[in-house]
């Protein structure tokens, strides 16, 4: 099978990693494909974690709000113009190592110790802090669904 055609990504689980002093975060060894990839490194809308997709997840993102009827043409144009704005192209290098920029690492509290959050073809980079507030907060709508669907 062609590299290039491997199934997208599953990230599943959650992993507690440090960002170095040069803005460094090691991808975890189950979510890399072992070779240097690129992503699309995107602050989620109100600023509370960075999304980190791959080019391919970040581009059925744009075709699905683009197919979207339920928002109007205005609107969809206005989205996807932020969204590819605040967008920004990151690499991962062979030990699994992706560079954050410094400027997102500031708006989003992401220094020291961090959460690394699974998210079927995306994954999420949380300060530590507002993770586990978060996560406490959020246990009850998630035990809520796990019942309802009878898990």
């Amino acid at each position: 099978m062609d590299p290039d055609s491997q199934p997208e990504r599953l990230y599943a689980g959650e992993f507690r990693h440090s960002i170095d002093n040069k803005n460094r975060i090691t991808i975890p060894s189950r979510w890399r494909r072992g070779r240097p990839e690129d992503f699309i490194l995107l602050p989620e809308a109100t600023h509370q974690f960075l999304i980190v997709m791959s080019p391919t997840e970040f581009g059925k993102t744009s075709s699905a709000t683009e197919a979207n009827q339920t928002v109007s043409a205005r609107d969809r144009r206005i989205f996807l113009r932020q969204l590819h704005s605040r967008a920004q192209h990151a690499g991962a290098d062979r030990q699994g190592r992706l560079v954050l920029p410094e400027e997102l690492c500031r708006k989003l509290g992401l220094k020291g110790e961090v959460a690394l959050v699974g998210g079927q073809g995306r994954f999420e980079i949380w300060n530590l802090q507002r993770w586990k507030r978060a996560h406490e907060e959020q246990t009850p709508t998630y035990q809520h669904v796990a019942s309802a669907i009878g898990l």
